[in-house]
């Protein structure tokens, strides 16, 4: 059995992967965490372009919004849902998107990560968090859907 991690940020075209998922892989043959990761609200430290951002640690203490993290918990769900046949897990966490969703995908021993490029601008250049994925996850096979 696969496991896919669909990282998802709630636009449309992110959820694009959920059909992807329904057309490519049947319920039998793959179990699907959909994560979102919503920045970190704290003040992040300078870096210089040398510095490898760290994902946060599990027992980090942040100061998140009650009800901004119970919303993005209610609109996992929401995601899971489209799944209905499939074994499907959510999870959120806090941070750097792209470090966060690398982590993940370690911790996790997932066999795939399926995501879209940016929908910024007209050009074919993949957004900032999938150059980061496709730059830092040769561990595991990464697909990132063109639009359309």
């Amino acid at each position: 059995m696969k496991k896919i991690l669909l990282p998802i940020d709630g636009s449309p075209r992110s959820l694009r992967t959920i059909q992807v998922v329904k057309q490519s892989f049947s319920p039998e043959d793959a179990e699907i965490t959909i994560l979102l990761v919503t920045p970190d609200p704290r003040p992040s430290k300078m870096t210089d372009e040398n510095d490898e951002v760290q994902p946060m640690g599990d027992h980090d203490e942040i100061a998140v919004d009650a009800q901004a993290a119970e919303e993005s918990r209610q609109l996992l769900k929401s995601f899971a849902r489209m799944l209905p046949d499939h074994k499907v897990e959510v999870a959120l966490r806090f941070g750097s998107p792209g470090p966060e969703i690398i982590h993940f995908a370690k911790e996790g021993a997932f066999d795939h990560i399926l995501m879209t490029r940016s929908s910024r601008g007209s050009t074919q250049k993949l957004g900032s968090v999938s150059t980061y994925i496709v730059s830092n996850a040769s561990f595991i096979t990464t697909t990132v859907l063109k639009e359309g």
